[in-house]
């Protein structure tokens, strides 16, 4: 039947609706955003886009790369055209999603403080400001120096010594079974290791944190050798040398396989890791980037000959050579200086230098020796203006001696002059002006052979030629700045 108004009983007519408590959370939290948002409209964004990180803090090393992380995606130019250092600093921007990062052209010199700026109107992608200037400063630390220890015993780890005070020498590994070799990285905050493995006579690669003390494991070499890390310059990535023992082929009378190089991601993980050509009957070892990392060089025993790579294309150049070496490529990547191999009168091998021109592939001598002179290796400096280089004169001295080499106009100047002393291994630190120098004393203070001579650990002012001996026992010096 129908039910008409009269019919509704009156309690019911008379009762309102009830608003829960619910309904009053919901309607409060509404009324706080309608505030919320009349408030911005009526006094505009008093907060704008933040920087959720900066660095380097407190205390940076020579080739720390300065980084601001922004909390939204910013129009970049609007960044970078409010960046600025005191004193000013040459360099290169790049982004990593919202993170800034300025890679100083040159080494920052050592006790300099940095103070940068970012100065406020920076915009983001959706119009928002930062709305205030943004400052921090850092201090650029003093240089250390790693190198392997103890040259004469066994297990072998890396220690770090700093390359003003010999009393300062520290061990960083404590490997049970040795380290083999290692690089430290473009930025001085990791060094990347080869350990032996004792058990099945093979070698991993593995990275070490030098702020947390962290080492990871970033090879899996089940039955192989994996050495002789070299970084990227942009610190992405490592090159290295890889031999396939082979074991499970043995009694089939397979051997090791030749030296490869193989080339290493870390920008994700698990790494990703393979061979550096597609072609596998390309072998190598001695790899080395240019500063730029425009071009990779190393040493084909197969072909005879330096192979050097156009990273940006790929293509491969042959540069014949019996040397067995890879030479040293310039900063720029457009040059290469190798030693090549000579007879003298049949008898005894001598080596000068040679100088590629990698851009049209022509070729100079940079010194013709006579049988008493001998050439070896050679460290472009970090401006590409002089060549620190070994040379052996027999007719003055037993040892290598170190010499500066104009690559323009092939004159070179001495600058270590100990006749006991034979100095074969040296690097140069970020700024050019000095060298980390691996000696040997092959005669002793009476100028007589040197039967218990150990290798040591010293750095060279290329200025004034001051020397200064860091370590006893150690071998393979690497900058840490």
């Amino acid at each position: 039947m129908d039910i008409t108004h009269s019919d509704v009983p009156k309690t019911a007519r008379n009762r309102s609706p009830r608003i829960s408590s619910f309904d009053r959370a919901v309607w409060g939290v509404m009324a706080v955003i309608v505030a919320a948002i009349l408030l911005t409209i009526v006094l505009g964004d008093r907060v704008g886009v933040t920087l959720r990180a900066a660095g380097p803090l407190g205390e940076a090393r020579s080739t720390s790369r300065i980084t601001l992380e922004f909390s939204e995606p910013m129009q970049r130019d609007s960044v970078t055209e409010r960046f600025r250092t005191e004193p000013a600093l040459q360099g290169e921007f790049s982004w990593a999603g919202n993170t800034l990062i300025f890679t100083p052209a040159d080494a920052m010199t050592a006790g300099e403080a940095i103070t940068v700026t970012l100065a406020s109107g920076a915009q983001s992608e959706n119009g928002r400001s930062v709305l205030s200037d943004y400052q921090f400063a850092f201090t650029v630390r003093s240089p250390e120096v790693a190198y392997l220890a103890p040259a004469n015993g066994s297990p072998q780890n890396i220690w770090v010594v700093s390359a003003s005070d010999p009393e300062s020498a520290r061990q960083l590994t404590f490997s049970p079974s040795g380290i083999y070799d290692f690089s430290v990285s473009p930025d001085g905050s990791q060094i990347a290791f080869s350990e032996n493995n004792s058990d099945t006579g093979t070698q991993d690669l593995k990275l070490l944190t030098l702020a947390t003390g962290g080492i990871e494991q970033i090879t899996n070499c089940v039955d192989s050798a994996c050495t002789n890390p070299v970084w990227r310059p942009d610190g992405s990535g490592l090159i290295y040398e890889r031999v396939e023992l082979n074991s499970d082929m043995a009694q089939q009378g397979v051997g090791t396989s030749p030296t490869r190089v193989w080339t290493l991601d870390l920008t994700s993980r698990p790494v990703q890791t393979r061979p550096l050509f597609s072609d596998l009957q390309l072998l190598g070892h001695s790899p080395q980037i240019s500063a730029d990392g425009s071009r990779i060089a190393l040493y084909d025993s197969g072909m005879g000959s330096i192979l050097i790579q156009n990273t940006a294309d790929g293509s491969l150049l042959a540069l014949p050579s019996r040397a067995g070496s890879s030479g040293g490529l310039s900063p720029d990547g457009t040059r290469l200086i190798y030693p090549e191999v000579i007879l003298a009168d049949g008898a005894r091998a001598h080596s000068y230098l040679r100088m590629a021109n990698l851009i049209d592939s022509s070729i100079v001598s940079l010194s013709d020796p006579p049988q008493q002179l001998d050439d070896a290796r050679a460290q472009w400096r970090p401006d590409g203006r002089r060549v620190a280089i070994a040379r052996r004169d027999e007719s003055v001295m037993r040892g290598y001696q170190i010499y500066l080499l104009d690559p323009l106009t092939g004159e070179a100047q001495q600058i270590t002059q100990d006749p006991r002393y034979t100095n074969m291994y040296f690097w140069w630190d970020p700024t050019g002006r000095y060298l980390v120098v691996h000696r040997f004393p092959e005669l002793d203070e009476n100028m007589q052979s040197n039967m218990n001579g150990l290798p040591e650990i010293w750095t060279l002012d290329t200025e004034t030629g001051a020397m200064l001996q860091l370590a006893i026992n150690g071998f393979l010096p690497r900058w840490l700045p």
